[in-house]
């Protein structure tokens, strides 16, 4: 497990450098992915520790890439700036369903184990969700 999550945070460290110096798109959307799995391999082990830390790094990132119209557009070709306010849908629908993981690892509204573990589950199903639906139509320009 700390060979996976020390291989994560060099992954992320890596990437983050390369988007410090060249903002660009396609590093950014590798270190989304890299944190997403590792939220992703949290949940499959039961490693609500791991999913706290690692879905709160994902969040952040992606509130700071996403979040920003203007700094989105900024990252896309021409014919495709329109597409900026899809980012931030994604973005609010991520921080919202972040939230909810949150709340279900905290326990927060007194659920079951397996209500809590159910809940934060779909709540990630939900993210990937806002991942695909943008890609699909920034990438795919539909």
């Amino acid at each position: 497990m700390i060979k996976k999550s020390l291989l994560t945070s060099f992954f992320t460290l890596v990437l983050s450098f390369t988007s410090l110096s060249a903002y660009d798109l396609k590093s950014n959307m590798l270190l989304l992915n890299a944190n997403l799995s590792e939220v992703q391999r949290s949940f499959i082990t039961s490693n609500q520790e791991g999913v706290k830390e690692s879905i709160t790094r994902f969040s952040a990132q992606a509130q700071e890439l996403l979040g920003n119209k203007e700094k989105f557009a900024a990252m896309l070709p021409k014919e495709k700036k329109s597409k900026a306010n899809e980012a931030v849908m994604a973005a609010q629908i991520i921080d919202h369903n972040v939230k909810i993981i949150l709340d279900e690892i905290e326990n927060k509204h007194n659920h079951s184990g397996k209500r809590r573990r159910e809940e934060a589950q779909r709540a990630y199903t939900y993210i990937e969700h806002a991942c695909f639906r943008c890609h699909n139509i920034v990438r795919d320009n539909q």
